[in-house]
């Protein structure tokens, strides 16, 4: 009985028996049986070259054989260490971040420190304070309208005040006031209306040229008091001027009406001198200078005689009135 083999051989299925030639089975010899990988290269595995079927198979106990993926590319393979080459350079990397990273972490770490200490200087705003603890109370307008006797306009304070040196020399009183930017007039009486400077416009038209009458009028606008009660004060400013020009005019009433109007005087300039530290430093100066003109107007007011002509009462009369519209003006 023969005895015969079936091998598969790349796919193919051979038999062999006894009967075979040589040449039959050089040929066979030729083919390859299996495709092996090897590991005794360096710790890597490579693909291995074809061996034929009649070479040993897994002769070393470490070669592997893939039969379903082929690899060319190197594999590391269990219990080979690294080289020395690749150790050195991961260690040189660990010591080197880590210096680096220490030196950067000290760097921060004092900014922050350096930053939360640090504290902020807040800029000072300097604010103006006003002159005292109360507010500015506005006052209502003040009006001023007055009769009067006016000598002449001129271009300039110079010539203006040559005139008044004149007048004054023959006898009569007289005042400046500005009559617009560049002309000053020249005023020689004053009264609360036309008919009580009759009997001062024939006095002065015998020695001078003949005035001109007219009226003096003013609106003091946007005025302004630390306490709604000065008020008062600047506008009783003006009755007790108007009523010392009316007294003037009733020699018969000057006792009596004189001394209750003296009397309203001393309490309005007491309430003025408590007032005055509260005030403007230029209001209060103005204050107490309308204060001494009105009251030397009173003085002259009592020495006035019955159908005298009283010029010195007149000329303080005017020093009052300017006196005042001085003290209204530092108001706004």
């Amino acid at each position: 009985m023969k005895q015969e083999i079936s091998i598969l051989i790349n796919g193919k299925e051979k038999n062999f028996n006894k009967d075979k030639t040589a040449e039959n089975q050089e040929h066979a010899q030729s083919e390859v049986a299996a495709a092996i990988e090897t590991v005794n290269r360096d710790g890597y595995t490579i693909l291995a070259a074809p061996v034929k079927k009649t070479d040993h198979f897994f002769k070393k106990r470490n070669w592997h054989v893939f039969s379903h993926k082929k690899t060319s590319f190197p594999m590391p393979q269990k219990n080979k260490t690294l080289s020395k080459q690749i150790l050195a350079a991961v260690m040189g990397a660990v010591v080197t971040g880590t210096i680096l990273g220490v030196f950067v972490l000290m760097v921060f770490s004092s900014d922050i420190t350096e930053a939360g200490d640090k504290q902020v200087e807040t800029p000072v705003v300097k604010t103006e304070q006003p002159a005292n603890n109360e507010k500015s109370v506005a006052l209502t307008p003040i009006k001023l309208e007055f009769s009067a006797l006016q000598a002449g306009v001129f271009s300039s304070k110079e010539r203006a005040e040559g005139v008044v040196k004149s007048i004054e020399e023959n006898g009569f009183s007289a005042i400046i006031l500005k009559a617009d930017e560049e002309k000053y007039s020249v005023i020689v009486g004053m009264g609360n209306e036309k008919h009580q400077l009759d009997k001062y416009n024939e006095a002065y038209q015998k020695k001078m040229d003949k005035p001109l009458s007219k009226t003096l009028s003013f609106t003091f606008e946007n005025l302004k008091t630390p306490n709604n009660l000065d008020e008062i004060y600047f506008k009783n400013g003006q009755v007790l001027l108007q009523n010392v020009l009316t007294l003037s005019q009733m020699p018969e009433a000057k006792g009596s009406g004189l001394d209750r109007t003296i009397n309203d005087f001393n309490k309005w300039k007491e309430y003025g001198n408590n007032q005055k530290g509260k005030w403007k430093e230029n209001t209060a100066k103005a204050s107490s200078d309308f204060e001494k003109q009105l009251e030397g107007a009173f003085l002259a007011l009592k020495d006035s005689k019955k159908g005298e002509i009283n010029w010195a009462f007149q000329q303080k009369v005017m020093d009052s009135f300017q006196a005042y519209t001085n003290l209204l003006s530092t108001l706004k």
